[in-house]
């Protein structure tokens, strides 16, 4: 009788035993599986909240006025699932390889990696002023500003940008500007104001003027500028007349130039008067250019008006002759450019004479003569100028001569 309860007590036993070995079987199972799953899901490294900027890539030279910044975001912080970690991770691998330095970008905590980057100073470093801005030496006032055509609307568009360089005397005065495009039928001049006092004014204004594509190369952008003082009365600081070329102003396209302003105070008039010219030669094409712009101290004994007349002469032998048009007064402006054939060869024998004649129904009355030429005709500043026409092929070199009597002009020294 007791041999079958003993039976059943051991399968009983048995039973239980099996059935709580396959639970803790079960159980351990499903709790390995858990741990894996997650561990698949979750990275080990912190993942990057949505609020913070991807990590840039630069480098250790900052440009001004590059192009965008190259960046990229490091493998570690991209949500990859398990299923395609193969063929991505390989291409995380690669990118991490070209890129070794990134973890010197970056700044860590407890040996992980922290999402934010570390403070570069030379992204915050304002560039260096161009060499464009640089101050004139003495005292020259320097201004600056842009050129451009818009030839399909015929305009010329000036950018006037900055002075520098103004005397002491005129830092507690207003500064103007005052454009006018000569010659023209619009006599009405434009006129910029500083936006702030002192030596180093600036401007940042631009002016349109309406010019027909075949009369630009016969224009002239003359630039005035004015201090006003406490009383409103404007002095002048020196001007500027810029003759016009459409090749030039085209190549330029709009880029930055500058020149230092002509002051007429530190320059006595001579007894007959003053002519200003501006030379130019051109070796490849054997072009000769005078600018005739302006004058100054004449003794018109009429209003009749006054013009030049240039002559081109080699061995006191005349071999071009060109006349400006008339203006009027004692200070009258030209502004007209002309142009002479002359060999490379020819400018050590060739000159130049300006004659500013008063017409009349008879002969016209002379006002005065300078001869601008090499050293076999010319001395002093009229010597200096030719040679610095010479040495200068990409400059309108300009100057102001005295005038002198007719009868005191020679040949060749």
């Amino acid at each position: 009788m007791a041999d079958p309860l003993v039976a059943l007590a051991c399968g009983l036993s048995g039973a239980f035993l099996f059935l709580l070995l396959f639970g803790l079987s079960v159980y351990l199972w499903r709790k390995r599986r858990t741990q894996t799953l997650y561990r698949g899901l979750i990275p080990t490294t912190p993942t990057i909240p949505r609020c913070t900027a991807p990590v840039l890539q630069t480098s250790e030279i900052s440009s001004y006025g590059s192009g965008d910044v190259p960046f990229f975001v490091p493998p570690q912080f991209k949500r990859t699932s398990q299923l395609n970690e193969g063929k991505e991770g390989r291409e995380d691998a690669e990118e991490w390889e070209l890129h070794p330095d990134l973890h010197t970008q970056r700044g860590s905590l407890t040996g992980s990696w922290f999402p934010l980057g570390c403070i570069r100073p030379d992204l915050y470093q304002l560039p260096d002023e161009p060499s464009e801005w640089a101050l004139p030496n003495g005292s020259a006032v320097r201004l600056w500003f842009a050129l451009r055509y818009q030839q399909e609307r015929e305009q010329l568009v000036v950018s006037l940008l900055r002075a520098a360089n103004l005397p002491v005397r005129c830092q507690s005065n207003a500064t103007l500007v005052k454009l006018q495009l000569l010659p023209s039928d619009d006599r009405r001049h434009r006129q910029a104001k500083a936006r702030r006092k002192g030596c180093h004014p600036q401007f940042n204004d631009t002016f349109v003027f309406q010019v027909s594509n075949g009369c630009v190369d016969q224009c002239s952008l003359n630039m005035s500028m004015y201090t006003v003082d406490h009383q409103k009365k404007h002095h002048l600081v020196g001007h500027i007349l810029i003759p016009l070329r459409h090749s030039e102003i085209k190549e330029a396209a709009g880029e930055v130039q500058w020149r230092d302003l002509d002051n007429e105070s530190d320059q006595p008039i001579s007894k007959n008067g003053d002519i200003q010219v501006s030379l130019n030669y051109n070796q490849s094409l054997h072009r000769l250019t005078v600018v005739v712009l302006r004058a100054r101290g004449l003794q018109c004994s009429s209003d009749a008006g006054v013009c030049a007349q240039v002559s081109l002469k080699m061995h006191n032998q005349v071999v071009r002759n060109k006349w400006t048009s008339v203006a009027k007064g004692n200070d009258p402006t030209f502004n007209e450019r002309l142009t002479f054939r002359l060999l490379p060869i020819q400018l050590d024998t060739a000159f130049l004479t300006l004659q500013l004649q008063q017409p009349s129904t008879k002969d016209p009355v002379s006002l005065g003569i300078v001869v601008i030429g090499p050293f076999m005709y010319a001395r002093g500043r009229e010597l200096e100028h030719w040679n610095d026409m010479v040495s200068k092929p990409q400059e309108l070199v300009r100057q102001w001569h005295p005038l002198g009597s007719a009868d005191t002009v020679q040949g060749p020294h």
